[in-house]
């Protein structure tokens, strides 16, 4: 059977290659760019010789950034927190990698992810890895049935030690390699200057400086501009520098004094307003979904589904047993339009708009998954 292999460059995707191969896999080799990769020509030169396998490389920026680093950009200009790895994996990384395969005639695609794919009935779905702590299921929720069915993810339980000894005893440069964090497409600057170098290019600055670009005509665009705090009684608190730097829960960069600590509770965009509260205002039972993927559950069944259900709301949330509150109103039209009530077990602070909410069965596989919406 002939694999594709996703390579980053790192450890964790070096060691899936090798695995596969060990196991009397064919394995063929890919490398997306998407914003410029981290890893060196040296460095996949190294791992290829060393694993005997082809790489291939593939030119995928302007699309990644058609379809991702635009969607990051209008949802924080919108007052959302995106969540962009989960649409990149199933717009760009895996849809990718489902198209190599099929030019490259291969069975099936692999990558270095800590998770497991599996079924419910007839539906492939994914589900937690046995590593708790490398669990990468959260982001995977978006993945369609056709992709699913074709992964292999061959270090889904390990542990992170047994896979840099792996790497060690291969002699590769990457053993080592720390794991990549936060936001691929962003380096060593804060969002807010990234989306500000998105809209007015990198050297904005410079443009200013020479009189090109005039600093007002930044400040006109309306997530860049001065608005209200206010609690959540509508009481005007002070004035913000622009929605882009504020997101649910925090505490710090107000710049504004109110004697006692004050969290941003909520943002609205349309008035430009963001509004404070207390700590306690931030704890939350029931929120909105919207944009839901069915994985392991069709629309028919999450109708009439009554085991019980754990809602993850970020990446490293534990997850929260729930129900959704669909009364007798709702049929499967419905499913694939409306915003969808969710109703928590116990509170969850700061319930972020944006952000993914999955859902999860008792034994830890992927039902379906959808954005928190914002406050209706």
């Amino acid at each position: 059977m002939k694999v594709l292999v996703a390579m980053s460059g790192g450890v964790d995707s070096t060691v899936t290659a090798h695995i596969l191969k060990k196991q009397g896999y064919e394995v063929v080799g890919v490398n997306f760019n998407f914003t410029g990769n981290d890893a060196t020509c040296i460095t996949f030169d190294d791992i290829a010789e060393k694993l005997d396998i082809k790489i291939i490389y593939n030119d995928y920026r302007q699309e990644f950034y058609d379809k991702v680093i635009t969607s990051f950009v209008r949802d924080y200009e919108s007052g959302i927190t995106p969540n962009p790895c989960a649409l990149c994996n199933n717009v760009m990384k895996f849809a990718k990698l489902i198209d190599v395969m099929k030019e490259e005639s291969c069975d099936m695609i692999a990558t270095g992810h800590y998770a497991n794919v599996t079924k419910i009935n007839d539906r492939y779905c994914i589900k937690k890895s046995e590593n708790e702590m490398k669990d990468q299921s959260y982001m995977l929720y978006r993945l369609s049935q056709e992709q699913l069915s074709h992964i292999i993810f061959p270090i889904g339980n390990m542990d992170k030690k047994n896979v840099r000894q792996i790497a060690t005893e291969l002699n590769l440069e990457v053993a080592n390699k720390k794991d990549s964090q936060d936001v691929c497409f962003i380096k060593d600057i804060p969002y807010q200057e990234f989306i500000k170098r998105y809209e007015y290019g990198d050297d904005y600055k410079e443009r200013i400086a020479r009189g090109e670009l005039k600093e007002k005509d930044i400040l006109f665009k309306p997530y860049l501009k001065k608005g209200e705090f206010i609690d959540t009684d509508g009481k005007v608190l002070g004035f913000h520098n622009g929605i882009i730097n504020y997101t649910i829960g925090q505490r710090k960069g107000l710049n504004i004094a109110f004697g006692e600590r004050k969290f941003v509770v909520s943002i609205d965009a349309k008035k430009n307003q963001v509004i404070l509260g207390n700590n306690s205002d931030l704890q939350a039972t029931e929120f909105k979904i919207y944009d839901i993927v069915y994985s392991g559950l069709t629309k028919e069944e999450l109708l009439t589904f009554s085991k019980k259900m754990f809602a993850k709301l970020r990446y490293r949330h534990e997850p929260t047993e729930c129900h959704l509150n669909l009364g007798t109103g709702y049929n499967i039209y419905d499913l694939g339009t409306l915003f969808i009530p969710v109703k928590l077990s116990s509170p969850v602070r700061a319930i972020t708009p944006g952000q993914s909410a999955v859902f999860y069965d008792e034994e830890g596989r992927i039902l379906f998954g959808g954005r928190i919406s914002s406050p209706s």
